[in-house]
């Protein structure tokens, strides 16, 4: 029988209903109350990391997650982490980054009601979760209602339905129904080797939402400060402001000229940015600007935060390391 570790982070799958609302509680010790059924899938050991709202995740906890899963490593065939759903697509996509030369599976998985409660989609995650682990999947995956995804590629669509996740410009790793079905062909070609923690990120980071009438110099100020790169989330394409009085082009050629990165994203979910599409994306990438191409903007402000934390503050290499796909977060 497989072996696999449970690591528990908190989140809405361990929570309990308290005066009204959800407040963590120590579920992650009755899991096999509630689900007895994963005893017959694999042998089964957890390890608590944390027990918070995945709100307060942060760079600390994934280098937590990191140091349990390498330690363990040569113990387990896979690993299962419960984890809230609001910045899980996060923490899988700083996970995919920092274990370089990843030959199991890593899979994240939550839900969207807690394990206690009757109608909850807890059950069916986490007995889904744990057996697609005892597969060889070399991937750091998210699995939410029936489909596993790519992390890194995932964004978190919908708080209210079960569907909470999907992959908009990746296919799915595995889907289960009736069977199980694995599509080995979308799997992540990997380099066979031991496995490296990666553990460096900067917090030098900083993503800007544009919209109609953005005033360009409350961006002008955040150049004053210690910010080493800007994730601009962009209209379309990639489109931004270039008009007098409202362009943003003056903000990017004097962070570029700085030695920061600026990198431009989009508002949109599907689709990629193309900066050679229309004049107004041009012009940003004229002035030093770099594409997301597909990428998310969950994917890219953690891929500087990765980039920054492992070069400091080299940002000829960040800009040519940032072009290359790091664990498949990205089809350039």
């Amino acid at each position: 029988m497989k072996r696999i570790l449970l690591i528990h982070t908190g989140g809405t799958f361990g929570m309990a209903l308290k005066d009204g609302t959800l407040a963590p509680g120590a579920f992650i010790q009755r899991i096999f109350e509630f689900v007895p059924e994963v005893k017959r899938i694999a042998e089964i050991e957890s390890h608590i990391v944390a027990n918070i709202d995945s709100s307060n995740i942060g760079i600390e906890h994934w280098v937590k997650i990191a140091d349990v899963i390498s330690a363990n490593y040569d113990s387990f065939d896979g690993f299962v982490i419960t984890h809230g759903t609001d910045t899980m697509t996060y923490t899988a996509t700083a996970l995919s980054f920092m274990l370089d030369g990843l030959s199991k599976p890593v899979i994240l998985t939550g839900s969207q009601r807690p394990l206690s409660e009757i109608r909850t989609d807890a059950r069916n995650n986490l007995i889904n979760a744990v057996e697609l682990a005892t597969y060889s999947i070399p991937e750091v995956g998210i699995f939410f209602n029936n489909k596993l995804f790519r992390g890194n590629r995932t964004k978190k669509l919908n708080i209210w339905g079960f569907d909470a996740f999907d992959s908009p410009n990746y296919p799915p790793l595995a889907e289960v129904g009736v069977g199980i079905e694995i599509y080995e062909e979308n799997f992540l070609k990997r380099e066979g080797g031991k496995l490296n923690v990666l553990k460096n990120f900067s917090d030098k980071v900083f993503c800007v939402k544009i919209f109609p009438s953005v005033r360009v110099n409350y961006l002008m100020s955040l150049l004053n400060l210690d910010v080493q790169g800007f994730v601009i989330e962009a209209f379309g394409s990639g489109n931004l402001p270039n008009i007098e009085g409202r362009s943003l082009i003056p903000f990017i050629k004097s962070a570029v000229e700085m030695n920061k990165v600026v990198v431009i994203s989009t508002q949109a979910v599907y689709g990629r940015v193309d900066l050679t599409l229309y004049q107004c994306g041009k012009d940003a990438l004229d002035a030093g600007a770099l594409s997301c191409g597909d990428m998310t903007t969950e994917a890219a402000i953690v891929k500087l935060m990765f980039l920054f934390g492992r070069y400091g503050g080299h940002t000829e290499k960040v800009v040519e390391e940032f072009y290359k796909p790091l664990a498949g977060e990205v089809s350039f």
